[in-house]
């Protein structure tokens, strides 16, 4: 799906409401990413609603509220939901109220169990307490037992939910083991497979999109990953926009497949207020090569998107794209990408 007003209007305004994701879009680890939280101000104070949609299943939604407000986002207009309500919200469309559930992870997924009128059972009370199902989400907390607990569960026939199958995840001090790693290391002892709620599965962006009360047309995905926010914004018919705040490098997005391509591209948040123009896969005489040598490119935002559209019709056309990370970084730095993570 792709919106068709290309005028000078903010890009923003082509949409009833923002899902967002956080990590690398709104801030990195306890700072708030530069133009994101005066960005999200204007956004929220136009009546536009947000949705911050993290597939970090540990924490509490309150928790993260209270971290966007101590950045700086106005307390208005705006709410959180993570891959926990997802797969609470999952389990309870499908299970008695009240019913018992094995909790793995951090506070985050009891809560969202017990939000959803489940109850949330820990590993110590599993001997006591049968259970129907169990959700796995990531927790510093997470021990051996509990793992072992899923995998017997699970091939026991209880339903197997994991909040989402990311590898990794950023930390202050680089990356480190994500839930997926954790879910991979269950499988290698059970026969079954879970069912995942998160990201770049519909399930999380469809129980945000509730939330903004908006159709498809009207909803706009942000994120900084390809293979989480994009295609998934993809999988579940949404536009989206693609910021370089985060974890994605812009040689990502040049290489990026059909299915992990956004409709737009920016250097941050601050693109929400100018005028966006779909990226579309169109040949030119402008390569990646010829784009590192051109002067007074910084924040040319219409060379951006031909860096990335020359790029696609290249790769589509089964050429290759350079994989010269210097050249790629050059690029970068002509276009006035900061990139610090």
């Amino acid at each position: 799906m792709t919106a068709e007003k290309t005028g000078n209007d903010a890009l923003i305004t082509r949409y009833r409401g923002l899902i967002c994701d956080l990590d690398g879009v709104v801030y990195r680890g306890p700072s708030a990413v530069p133009h994101a939280v005066e960005t999200l101000n204007r956004v929220t104070a136009r009546g536009t609603p947000v949705v911050f949609a993290t597939n970090n299943a540990s924490r509490p939604p309150e928790e993260v509220s209270e971290h966007l407000r101590g950045l700086g986002v106005a307390p208005r207009g705006w709410s959180v939901v993570t891959s926990s309500q997802a797969a609470a919200a999952h389990l309870a469309e499908r299970l008695g109220r009240g019913t018992p559930v094995f909790a793995v992870g951090g506070p985050g997924v009891a809560r969202a169990l017990t939000e959803a009128g489940l109850t949330p059972v820990r590993v110590a009370d599993l001997d006591g307490t049968p259970v129907e199902a169990v959700v796995q989400g990531l927790g510093t907390d997470v021990t051996w037992r509990e793992l072992a607990a899923v995998g017997r569960l699970a091939d026991a026939g209880a339903t197997w939910v994991a909040t989402n199958v990311d590898l990794t995840l950023p930390t202050p001090y680089g990356r480190a083991p994500g839930n997926g790693a954790l879910v991979a290391l269950v499988r290698t002892a059970t026969s079954a497979s879970p069912h995942v709620v998160g990201k770049p599965r519909a399930a999380l962006f469809d129980l945000a999109r509730h939330r903004l009360g908006t159709v498809h047309s009207e909803t706009l995905v942000c994120g900084d990953l390809l293979d989480t926010d994009i295609e998934g914004a993809n999988s579940a018919g949404l536009d989206s926009l693609l910021v370089l705040s985060g974890a994605s490098r812009l040689r990502d997005l040049a290489c990026a497949e059909p299915s992990a391509r956004p409709t737009y591209v920016a250097a941050d948040l601050s693109g929400l207020l100018a005028p966006g123009r779909p990226l579309r896969a169109v040949s030119s005489d402008l390569t990646p090569d010829a784009m590192s040598r051109m002067p007074n490119a910084v924040g040319d935002d219409e060379l951006l998107r031909s860096v990335v559209t020359t790029a696609w019709a290249v790769h589509d056309a089964g050429r290759a794209v350079s994989d010269d990370d210097g050249l790629w970084e050059k690029i970068e730095q002509q276009l006035g990408l900061g990139h610090s993570v």
